[in-house]
This record gives structure tokens, C-alpha cells and sequence, in this order.
């Protein structure tokens, strides 16, 4: 891996951010300690002198000069302060004791530099801190300190600072260098995958190492992503191919008809025929390609964006009383059990349509005399809507293939319809984050749709199908009704209607 690709990482441009950040900040680190330890060793070293030349002028005042002297020498011989040198000068400046060199006399503090007595590096004089202090009008002290190893130890601050700064420099970029190559491997692997798919290979997958690293989480996002658009290419595939089945044989029977006409036909009338069957055939085939493109807008989920609140206890009424009689025409029985006051958020005609879809097809496909019960529940805020039926069902295996476009039972291929009918209720559901759910009536199926709490909030799947699983015994207490042939009571309805 080239090296000049890691020093274009953003790993590595953000750990030499944080280096150059680092750095700054061990350096004024090193300035503050420096600055306070230096400070604290001048006001111990100013402290030390300023208390020896008060005891000493305590002893002149006690003792006078001869007393004064004595002292000084007790002191240098037991060396009971680490080695200070004392100076007495005169007030004409002659040096009466001493060899600190010669300064201005006033009292205070001065800095002078003076010959080396040992313990300077190479070629460095010795540099004294003294305190003078006035003993008498004629006479001067001053005590002097060798601050020479103070200055050492703030050399040895910055010095061991700079080491500490290197030491971090260098293995931040390390660090650094490190990072960068394995986090540019593992965006190498996204890249690689990426353009395996360009290439065509759709089921190519972004390797994960398992350490559940934002890395990880973006590459399983990345696989979900592709595991998705993966299912929409095969879907499209299989609608394609339905399609391209299910309008075959309405468009060879349009093109078989015509060429009948334009064969066989002599007359008027038999003009007329044939051109009314092929207008037959093309509405069968407008309204499925009507269908197709129903189904297309209401997942692209436009449609939520004029979502409104929808009294479904009426319009759920509205459509059942609608139906009573075309079932009743096709010798069924269609009853209602319907809550009054349920309200949810959504659009009025979808869910007009997914109601007249899902009675359509229990009147469709159910025997003779069978029984149908539309019923809408409030439940705990969570309404169900659900049509119901005591027909052939819908094997279990099959449930999850029904709802998918173009695909009809095979005892179904017989009766009319293109098959979209579940795949618009599907669209329609998930659009208003409802879920549907398919139960057993046995005999017979329940079709629900378990809307959530709230409007434009979804309910985990596992609740959902927990509201649908406690509301489905519930039809189950108006079974006798569905194979008794007599109608179940609404609300604000008499019974029979």
C-alpha cells in the first residue's frame, strides 16, 4: 500500500490534528510547570536568604561585630545552610569579609555573576541571588545563594518536556500510520464490493470483521441496503414476468379476435361483436396496467403527504351497506360489526379501496351461501379493521406469496381478476403503517389490519401481531352468524340491514 495514500486518510490527517492539538498542549504543559517550578524555588531560595540575614543582624545588634563575625564562621564551618557565602562591606565600600562580588549598596535584592566555585558546567560562571541588608550606618551584609541549580532544574523541565513531546509525536504518528492502513483496507473492501456490483455481481456483500465498530455498522447498513435493492431487482423480475404471462393471454385472445373479424366476418353485426370483445379485452388490460401504476404510487409514499383524519367507523359502514346487496345477489351473507367513533390518520380513498379490495375477494372466492363479516375494533387505541369469511381460506404456505403481484391461488386462476387485489392491500397497509395479518378461521380466513396507536407512528411487529392475535377470537363470537345466514348488528343499525 503506497505510503502516500495513508498521508491522504482522513484517519491520518485527524490523528496529526490531534498530534499538532496534543503537542500545543504539552507544550504549554511544559511552559506552566516550568514557570511554577522556577517561581516556587526563587521564593524558597528568597525566603532561605532573607531569614539568614535577619538572624545575623539579630546577632550584630546582640553581639556587635566580633559576635557578627563569630557567627558567620560557626555557620560556614558546620555549613548549617548549605554553603551560603556572606560578604561585610564597609559603607565607603571597602570588603571587610568576604567574596561575593562588589555591588551597589542598597538594600534588597540583586543578581551578579561571580567566578566559578565547582559545580558550573564548562566555561559558566557561578551565578548568585543576594540579599543585602544595613547592619549600621557604616556597615553592610549581604547573603548570597548559588542559583545556579535552580536554573539546572528548569532546564531539566523543558528538556525532559521536549523528550515527553518526541516520545508522544512519534508514536501518534505510529499510531497514526497504523490506524490509517486498517481503516483504508476495510474502506478498500467496501470499494471493491461496490464496484463488483457495478461489474453485475448484485450478491456481492461488504466483508465485516465482527467488532461492531461504526465501520461494521456502516457495512451492515451497506448490506441491508443491498439485500434490499436485491429484493426490489428480483421483484421487478418477477412482476416482468408476470406481466409479460398474464397479459399474453389477454392480448393473443384481442389479436385472435380481430383476425377472426378480419377473416370470417361478413356483416355488420358481426363487426360490431368483434370490436366489442376487443374493447373488452383492452379495459381488462387498462386496468391492470391502471392497477400496476395505483400500487407504484402508493409505495412511493407520496400519498402520506396529504394524510388526513379519516371517521373510518363511516366510511367502513358506508362501504359494507354498499355490498350487502351484491352479496345477497351472489347468494352470501355479509354482516357488519362495526365500533362507532374510530378515527385514523390516513387517506380517505386508499383506504376505501383496500376495504372494497379485500370484500371483493371474499365475495369472489367463497362458495355459495357462504357467510362474510366486515368488523372494525377499537381495541386499545389501535384500531382493527377485518374482513372475514367462512370460505376455503388460504393455505399457510401461501400467505406470504398472495400478496405479491400477479400471483393467484391455482383454484383461482379460473375466476377473473389479475391478481393485484392483496398486492394493492399490501401497498396500502404499509403505506399507513398498518400491518396485515392473515388468521385461520377454520373453515375460512380472517384478514385484518391492525392500524397503529397512533397516527404516523409504527408499533414493533411483535405488538402488532399480538393486537391482531387478541382481537381474532372476536370474530369468532359472530362465527354462528356467518354460517347462520342471519346479519350481525351495528352500531346505530338495526339488525338485518
Amino acid at each position: 500500500m503506497p505510503i502516500s495514500r495513508l498521508f491522504r486518510t482522513a484517519s491520518f490527517k485527524l490523528a496529526a490534528a490531534y498530534v499538532l492539538l496534543f503537542g500545543a498542549s504539552v507544550a504549554v504543559l511544559a511552559a506552566i510547570v516550568y514557570l511554577t517550578a522556577t517561581a516556587a524555588l526563587d521564593r524558597q531560595e528568597r525566603t532561605r536568604l532573607h531569614a539568614e540575614a535577619t538572624a545575623l543582624r539579630a546577632e550584630y545588634r546582640r553581639g556587635g561585630f566580633e559576635k557578627l563575625m563569630e557567627e558567620i564562621h560557626s555557620r560556614q564551618r558546620a555549613d548549617l545552610v548549605g554553603g551560603l557565602d556572606y560578604t561585610v562591606v564597609a559603607a565607603s565600600g571597602v570588603r571587610q569579609f568576604g567574596n561575593i562580588p562588589a555591588l551597589k549598596l542598597q538594600s534588597g535584592w540583586s543578581r551578579v555573576k561571580g567566578p566559578p566555585d565547582g559545580d558550573e558546567p564548562p566555561g559558566h560562571r557561578e551565578r548568585l541571588l543576594v540579599y543585602s541588608v544595613q547592619l549600621s550606618p557604616g556597615l553592610w551584609l549581604q547573603v548570597g545563594d548559588d542559583i545556579g541549580k535552580d536554573v539546572l532544574v528548569g532546564k531539566a523541565i523543558m528538556a525532559t518536556s521536549g523528550w515527553v513531546l518526541l516520545v508522544i509525536v512519534t508514536l501518534a504518528i505510529a499510531g497514526g500510520i497504523v490506524l490509517s492502513a486498517s481503516v483504508l483496507s476495510r474502506i478498500d473492501g467496501i470499494t471493491r464490493t461496490a464496484e463488483a456490483i457495478i461489474e453485475g455481481d448484485i450478491g456481492r456483500r461488504v466483508p465485516m470483521r465482527g467488532v461492531d465498530d461504526d465501520i461494521d455498522r456502516l457495512s451492515a447498513t451497506l448490506n441491508r441496503m443491498l439485500d434490499r435493492i436485491s429484493s426490489l431487482m428480483g421483484a421487478l423480475r418477477q412482476v416482468s414476468r408476470h406481466i409479460a404471462h398474464d397479459l399474453r393471454t389477454p392480448l393473443g385472445r384481442l389479436r385472435q379476435g380481430l383476425d377472426e373479424a378480419r377473416s370470417n366476418a361478413t356483416t355488420l353485426d358481426q363487426y360490431e361483436r368483434a370490436v366489442e370483445s376487443a374493447v373488452g379485452e383492452t379495459d381488462q388490460i387498462l386496468e391492470t396496467f391502471a392497477a400496476l401504476l395505483r400500487i407504484a404510487e402508493i409505495e412511493s409514499g407520496t400519498r402520506r403527504a396529504g394524510f388526513r383524519a379519516v371517521d373510518l367507523s363511516a366510511l367502513a359502514l358506508q362501504i359494507g351497506q354498499t355490498y350487502v346487496p351484491a352479496a345477497e345477489d351472489a347468494g352470501k351473507q355479509l354482516s357488519l360489526a362495526i365500533a362507532p367513533g374510530v378515527t385514523v390518520d390516513g387517506d380517505r380513498e386508499l383506504l376505501a379501496q383496500l376495504l372494497v379490495n379485500l370484500i371483493e375477494n371474499a365475495l369472489r372466492h367463497t362458495q355459495d351461501a357462504a357467510g362474510i363479516l366486515v368488523e372494525l375494533a377499537a381495541g386499545r387505541g389501535a384500531p382493527v379493521l377485518a374482513v372475514s369469511d367462512n370460505g376455503p381460506g388460504i393455505p399457510g404456505e401461501e400467505r406470504d406469496r398472495v400478496i405479491g403481484r400477479f400471483y393467484r391461488l391455482e383454484r383461482s386462476r379460473a375466476t377473473e381478476g389479475s391478481g393485484l387485489g392483496l398486492s394493492l392491500v399490501a401497498a396500502v397497509a404499509d403505506l399507513h403503517r398498518a400491518e396485515l395479518v392473515f388468521a385461520d378461521r377454520a373453515p375460512g380466513l380472517a384478514v385484518s389490519i391492525v392500524f397503529s396507536e397512533r397516527a404516523g407512528t409504527a408499533r414493533p411487529l411483535t405488538e402488532m401481531r399480538a393486537a391482531a392475535s387478541r382481537r381474532v377470537p372476536m370474530l369468532a363470537s359472530l362465527a354462528s352468524l356467518l354460517g347462520s345466514g342471519r346479519p350481525a348488528a351495528t352500531a346505530g343499525e338495526k339488525p338485518g340491514v
